[in-house]
Order: C-alpha cells, then sequence, then structure tokens
C-alpha cells in the first residue's frame, strides 16, 4: 500500500484527487492539504511514500520539493507547462497538466507503483557499491 498526500489550495481540486485516490487499491490517502506548510508540519510527523503537488502561491511545488530532507515519490498536478522542466529537475516521476482525467492519474499512479516496488527491492537487495573513478591529471 503506498501511502500518500494531496497538496493543492483548490478545494474542488483536493475533491477530485480524494476520488480518484480512492479508486485506486495500491494507494492509501494519509491526508488532503490545503498548503505546503500543512504537509510540511505533516511530514515531519508522519512520512508518506507519494505526493502529489501543485505550484503553490506561498511556497510552489519546487521549492517545496527541494525542500523535503526525505524525499518521497512526487507527482506535480497543476494547470501551468511551464514548471514543468523544473519538476523533472527535481525528479519529479510525472506531471499531470490540469484539467486532467482519471485514465490520466491511474497511469501515473501505475508509474509510482512501478518506482516504489523498484525502491522496495533496492531496499532489499542493495547494489553493491562502484569503485571509485580516478581523478584525471590533466595529462
Amino acid at each position: 500500500m503506498i501511502r500518500c498526500i494531496t497538496i493543492d489550495d483548490e478545494p474542488l481540486a483536493l475533491i477530485q484527487l480524494t476520488g480518484y485516490i480512492e479508486k485506486v487499491p495500491f494507494l492509501k490517502l494519509v491526508k488532503a492539504c490545503n498548503s505546503a506548510l500543512e504537509a510540511l508540519d505533516l511530514l515531519a510527523k508522519d512520512p508518506v511514500d507519494l505526493i502529489f503537488a501543485i505550484n503553490m502561491p506561498a511556497l510552489n511545488g519546487v521549492d517545496f520539493v527541494k525542500s523535503l530532507v526525505n524525499k518521497p515519490i512526487i507527482i506535480f498536478t497543476t494547470a501551468y507547462t511551464e514548471y514543468a522542466i523544473e519538476g523533472f529537475r527535481v525528479n519529479a516521476l510525472d506531471y499531470l497538466l490540469k484539467p486532467f482525467g482519471y485514465n490520466e492519474f491511474l497511469k501515473a499512479a501505475n508509474k509510482a507503483l512501478h518506482q516504489y516496488e523498484l525502491q522496495a527491492k533496492i531496499q532489499q537487495h542493495p547494489l553493491p557499491a562502484s569503485p571509485e573513478v580516478p581523478a584525471e591529471n590533466g595529462n
């Protein structure tokens, strides 16, 4: 079960996301947050596996993700295309452009499931450390 939160300052968007999450058997909504600050308070006490985040007025989604020490899987859900490149620079798994439907949401959720399972396998069987590459001396 993937524990997730949503962050959106639009109540209707939170209702839509909550409804989509409830339809997906491997997702468990921990909380629907109205702001990044509310999410930060929650994450300090109760880490999650996945965050559906938007770009918010007080703290945009990219800066919010950059501020996290332990980064869960991130899927941005926003109406702004101009933040897509920055979203991927902070290793977002997906970028859902509003308005998006359930099928698009489900594709992103399935990507998150695949990533979650991959991370679990890596934690169970870590890869051996790779040897360090010697620094070039300029010759």
